[in-house]
């Protein structure tokens, strides 16, 4: 299964890395890190908790994922970063993303925003956004 999410990722920051709006807010390069970052440049965005579950029956296999992006903001509100992060989401046509990257059988079915947030840090200054993504993949498809 970790290919799939590995391919889901490169997917979607590949998505992110080609978006004006996600490119104006998070820079160019990307500042969208596997892990958080305690040196990037504010605002930046993670890779948080990952999600999976399998099911499916008659030869199909379903896997759903959920993806946490967690979106970092010093003196000001993560709110405008994880409406471009949705949005670019949204926007994406799922044929352009690269489904060849994913694992043979696997094929990715949907992808949506699921869930946003704002909350506060212990850091006075610091506030965090997260950004859940679902997406389901087929496994088995002719």
């Amino acid at each position: 299964m970790s290919g799939v999410i590995e391919a889901l990722r490169e997917a979607l920051t590949a998505q992110f890395a080609s978006d004006p709006a996600v490119m104006l807010l998070l820079g160019d390069p990307l500042r969208l890190y596997d892990e958080r970052s305690t040196r990037a440049a504010f605002p930046h965005a993670s890779w948080g908790r990952i999600e999976t579950h399998e099911s499916g029956a008659d030869g199909v296999r379903l896997l759903e994922v959920r993806l946490g992006l967690d979106v970092w903001y010093r003196d000001g509100e993560p709110g405008p970063v994880l409406d471009a992060l949705a949005d670019s989401v949204s926007a994406a046509a799922l044929p352009n993303l690269p489904e060849p990257a994913l694992p043979e059988p696997w094929r990715l079915i949907t992808l949506n925003p699921a869930y946003r947030d704002v909350f506060s840090t212990r850091e006075r200054r610091l506030k965090r956004g997260l950004l859940r993504l679902r997406a389901v993949v087929g496994g088995g498809l002719a």
